[in-house]
């Protein structure tokens, strides 16, 4: 195993752990758990690829890291988180359609209740064609969204926090 990876696995794994957790004990408390899923990811991630970079940089590599070791790095963490995730969120909807039952009725109600101000901001059509799609979702659907909403925000907290902690020279 490469050393980026090391470095990542550790945070990947504990990171997605803290979701799962927030996640059940969120299902436990009987709140929506998967949007509260989409929170606690943009919570997390980036506490975890900052530590997974740091940790990188002080216990792999000698105190310096180059910004494309911190994008190697963060990529491995939230990645992995992000994988994890939807796996569980996958599983989870499976083992409960409940809960995505619950989530799209959610969703449905959201786009009835803001009718007229979606209206007013997308066409007729395209309104209809989102509600549409919004009953046809699956699980799947959830799953690769709730991955999607990991990807994109870790790659963006990845950038900054490797230009953050690069260090060329040895300090």
């Amino acid at each position: 195993m490469n050393r980026y990876l090391r470095a990542a696995w550790p945070f990947g794994l504990s990171g997605a752990g803290l979701c799962l957790l927030g996640f059940l004990t969120m299902y436990a408390l009987d709140v929506e758990p998967l949007s509260m899923n989409l929170i606690l990811g943009y919570v997390f991630i980036p506490v975890f690829v900052f530590f997974g970079i740091k940790s990188f940089r002080d216990g792999y590599n000698g105190g310096t890291l180059y910004f494309s070791q911190g994008m190697s790095v963060g990529f491995f963490v939230y990645t992995l988180m992000a994988l994890i995730a939807a796996l569980y969120v996958y599983i989870f909807l499976q083992v409960e359609p409940q809960a995505f039952d619950t989530f799209r009725q959610i969703n449905l109600n959201l786009m009835e209740d803001n009718r007229e101000v979606l209206l007013e901001q997308l066409n007729e059509n395209a309104y209809t064609e989102t509600l549409a799609s919004l009953s046809a979702m699956s699980i799947l659907d959830v799953a690769t969204n709730d991955f999607l909403r990991k990807i994109f925000p870790g790659l963006f907290f990845t950038i900054i926090i490797s230009i953050i902690l690069k260090r060329t020279v040895k300090s």
